[in-house]
């Protein structure tokens, strides 16, 4: 599971959950989502992981693709 915190354009904290990382890439690939790219991540968890990451939305997908994800399974 993927949990994305965010800031929205009003500062206030929403939250994104995705099923697998196969939920989230579909989403960003087929832009199924009303999240603009620009929006900071407060907090970036996978499977209960916090992963440590700082930027904004549209580049979670690019981090993740760098990560070693299974040794978080």
């Amino acid at each position: 599971m993927i949990e994305i915190t965010y800031l929205d354009a009003a500062k206030a904290e929403r939250k994104m959950t995705f099923e697998s990382y196969e939920d989230f890439e579909l989403s960003q690939q087929a832009c199924l989502i009303g999240v603009a790219d620009y929006h900071p991540v407060k907090k970036l968890v996978y499977n209960g992981h916090d992963l440590n990451y700082q930027g904004t939305y549209g580049d979670v997908y690019f981090f993740l693709m760098k990560q070693d994800l299974s040794q978080y399974n």
